[in-house]
């Protein structure tokens, strides 16, 4: 096709000088040999290489859930964070089984292992639903609870299978991990990410956390 393009540009150089040389080429080089070009041009084009660096992290393939909450009592504070990951409150029993209608696939509970935390952690198995508790109080996560949250959350972006992370109201203990999430693997700034983490209602009065997240952030 390479060829071909050469051939027909060669056929139209050099430029006359006369009027009727002009003409002549003119003639030769019509309305069909420049759709003939076009069409080879788009055809080369199409089938060009797409050099290494044309193919960014695509977040969109990365798996997202199938349906939205049909109640928000049952998940209150519920977020889509990317379509492989979601934030929120306490689910209900009710909200554990919209989540795995929805194709949530593992649960992080960031609450205390209470009666409800296992009641949570049972159905979900049922439902074959991953459940993780990952208890946090009002203090920076450990290490180990961040990198098991990061690489968990990774995991499902790599295998297209969501993730649910939440605490009791999905504000702050989720915050905090979300926004972790934002500045290590995102490249957030610090200041967007905790204008996310307000605006799902963090508290300013837990500096502990919002620190965890400013820590880790870019200068």
């Amino acid at each position: 096709m390479e060829k071909q393009l050469l051939t027909i540009f060669k056929q139209a150089l050099p430029f006359p000088a006369s009027r009727a040389g002009r003409a002549e080429l003119f003639h030769r080089f019509s309305v069909a040999n420049i759709v003939h070009i076009t069409a080879l041009i788009v055809t080369v084009g199409i089938y060009s290489p797409m050099p290494a660096t044309a193919a960014p992290e695509d977040y969109q393939k990365a798996g997202t859930v199938k349906t939205q909450p049909k109640k928000t009592e049952d998940l209150p504070n519920f977020h889509k964070v990317h379509p492989f990951l979601y934030r929120g409150g306490e689910p209900s029993i009710k909200g554990v089984e919209q989540l795995s209608e929805m194709g949530i696939k593992t649960i992080i509970d960031l609450r205390a292992p209470t009666k409800a935390a296992r009641e949570e952690e049972k159905k979900a198995k049922a439902l074959g639903i991953k459940y993780i508790n990952l208890p946090m109080s009002d203090k920076a996560p450990t290490e180990k609870q961040v990198a098991t949250t990061l690489s968990t959350i990774e995991k499902g972006r790599e295998t297209g299978e969501p993730v649910f992370v939440h605490c009791q109201h999905g504000s702050d203990r989720t915050g905090c991990m979300i926004g972790i999430w934002r500045v290590s693997r995102d490249g957030w700034k610090f200041d967007r990410t905790y204008k996310e983490m307000r605006k799902y209602y963090f508290g300013p009065k837990y500096d502990k956390l919002r620190n965890a997240v400013k820590e880790r952030a870019s200068s």
